[in-house]
């Protein structure tokens, strides 16, 4: 698989990653991410002012996916079928909650 990675702020690396395992975990689907949007989180984080992040980083956390595998117990999506992901989740502990961003966790 291709990766672009930012290396360190402002500089980006291609990269040639292993595809993960066709094997999911319970739970699990894999997707092929066909678009991603561009938000403040990774502009800050290209210019080094993103202080929740180490580096490198793959940017990219909302996207236009396709599911191309599923676990057998998976029964929400099915292959083929176009999904959009915004990977939130509530994390009452995290490193930006306790810094006052609870839009963040």
């Amino acid at each position: 698989m291709k990766v672009i990675r930012l290396k360190e702020p402002g500089i980006w690396e291609r990269l040639d990653v292993e595809k993960p395992s066709d094997a999911l975990s319970p739970g699990n689907a894999l997707l092929k991410v066909n678009k991603i949007g561009v938000c403040g989180t990774d502009l800050h984080a290209f210019k080094g002012k993103q202080p929740f992040f180490s580096y490198p980083k793959i940017l990219g956390h909302e996207l236009a996916v396709e599911v191309v595998a599923i676990a057998n117990d998976v029964t929400n999506v099915s292959v083929g079928d176009k999904c959009s992901v915004e990977p939130y989740y509530n994390d009452i502990i995290g490193q930006a909650v306790r810094r006052g961003k609870t839009n963040c966790g």
